[in-house]
């Protein structure tokens, strides 16, 4: 039998970028693949996203993900699914649920940078270190 090959469609590569990019932000956060198994897991145990369907998807070895599996990644490591939905080319055409009123504007707009895949990494790594040392006082 043959290797898995890497996917053709765009959608899917894209995805496989939007997948080692995450990675590499819970690599930074001091996650390890199995932190990041064992969150996917605390989000949605039924999902069983395991450690060889991340790694296929890195690779891009899929057709096409299983929306449940992607949705609890996302959950697991705290990402939009909406992120990884309109990657993937799903229409999800339910309306935004309003920003919860208690979270402060700041943070919701820190919040959103550090989920933004268009934000790069060098700025999330600061924003967490600023963080960070602002928890420790």
């Amino acid at each position: 039998m043959p290797p898995p090959q890497p996917s053709n469609d765009p959608r899917v590569r894209l995805f496989a970028q939007f997948i080692r990019r995450e990675l590499a932000s819970a690599r930074e956060r001091g996650m390890s693949i199995e932190d990041v198994e064992a969150a996917i897991k605390e989000a949605d145990p039924d999902a069983k996203v395991g450690r060889s369907t991340i790694y296929r998807w890195r690779r891009a070895e899929v057709e096409s993900p299983q929306r449940r599996q992607v949705q609890a990644f996302c959950r697991g490591l705290g990402i939009p699914v909406t992120t990884a939905g309109q990657i993937l080319g799903w229409d999800d055409s339910r309306q935004p649920t309003a920003p919860d009123p208690t979270v402060d504007p700041d943070i919701r707009a820190i919040m959103r940078k550090l989920t933004d895949p268009n934000v790069p990494t060098e700025q999330k790594t600061i924003i967490r270190a600023t963080l960070r040392h602002l928890a420790k006082e």
